[in-house]
């Protein structure tokens, strides 16, 4: 299977459990994917707010599935585009 077949998967994929089998096969692209996906789970978007890529935390930050508790932790992050990301996707949701 190619990448881009692999990742679209990843993308469409609306099982948690099958969520996690992606993330432990850990193979490349597969945490940012997720992190953007209109279809993961809040569990999921927990877990991918400790992961070792910045873009993968700011993609959190951004999503609007992320619960409102882990973007209030976020908000509070070391990084600046995270914590910014994560106050700009609250604000929306309060709007």
């Amino acid at each position: 299977m190619f990448a881009e077949e692999y990742l679209a998967l990843v993308r469409e994929c609306r099982d948690e459990e099958k969520m996690f089998q992606f993330l432990k096969e850990d193979k490349p692209g597969v945490a940012l994917e997720l992190a953007k996906s209109k279809n993961v789970s809040p569990r999921i978007l927990d877990i991918l707010t400790r992961h070792v890529s910045i873009t993968v935390r700011h993609e959190v930050a951004k999503n609007p599935l992320t619960p409102v508790a882990t973007l209030e932790r976020l908000a509070e992050n070391k990084d600046m585009l995270v914590r910014d990301y994560a106050r700009r996707t609250l604000a929306s949701l309060h709007a």
